[in-house]
């Protein structure tokens, strides 16, 4: 140690420990400022949270005792009791096809073209071949003798035959005696323009035959229309 009080009362102190009197000694508030920390109230300010009834008003939720009453679909609300389609919403009886379209046969119900020409030559060849007959018929009256002429009247049977057969393919019968009565007229036809070869001469003769020619297509065309297999197996399949 020596002399000096100051070096020895530093000696005595470690560095950082400073003797009561020293301390007591500092000038008023060089420590930490009265108040330094937090300030009173620093923290949240009261009511700072959200205010009173911040949170859903009153009654937003689901009413007590569940939704009211008239929140469910009215009485009314279900369709009528006519809203469901009436019991004649469907064809009416009678408007489906008729009872021969169900029959079976490899290309349809339906009648096939060829068997429709068949009918409409039928009924054309048989409608012709009376007027023809009736106009043969009153000349035959009014004293008209000739061999050919007389023959023209076997005409009638044949187209009777025809204008039956042929409604009767039209309700999908047989095609049989459409066939038979326009091959008839046809043999008629033959028979009555041989026989006018043979007995008639000069304008008479020429304008028998020209009968004959214009009136032999109708027959033959019915004909070979009634005999065609698929007319024939339409009508079979009824």
């Amino acid at each position: 140690m020596t002399g000096n009080g100051g070096a020895q009362d530093w000696d005595a102190y470690p560095p950082g420990a400073q003797p009561a009197a020293t301390a007591a000694a500092s000038p008023p508030g060089h420590g930490p400022f009265p108040g330094y920390g937090p300030f009173p109230g620093y923290g949240p300010f009261p009511g700072y949270g959200p205010p009173p009834g911040y949170g859903p008003p009153p009654g937003y939720g689901s009413p007590p005792g569940g939704p009211s009453a008239g929140y469910a679909p009215s009485a009314g609300y279900a369709p009528s009791a006519g809203y469901a389609p009436s019991a004649g919403y469907g064809p009416p009886p009678g408007y489906g096809p008729p009872s021969w379209a169900a029959a079976p046969w490899p290309h349809g119900p339906a009648r096939p073209a060829v068997a429709t020409a068949a009918v409409a030559l039928g009924f054309v060849t048989g409608g012709l071949t009376l007027l023809v007959v009736l106009g043969v018929l009153l000349s035959v009256l009014r004293g008209d003798d000739d061999p050919s002429t007389v023959l023209m009247l076997l005409g009638l049977p044949c187209a009777a035959a025809v204008v039956v057969g042929a409604a009767r393919l039209l309700g999908r019968g047989s095609a049989f005696l459409l066939f038979r009565g326009a091959v008839a007229s046809v043999g008629v036809l033959v028979l009555v323009g041989a026989v006018g070869l043979a007995t008639l001469y000069g304008d008479a003769m020429v304008g028998m035959l020209v009968i004959v020619v214009l009136a032999l297509p109708l027959p033959i065309l019915t004909a070979v229309f009634a005999a065609q297999p698929r007319v024939r197996g339409w009508a079979s399949g009824g």
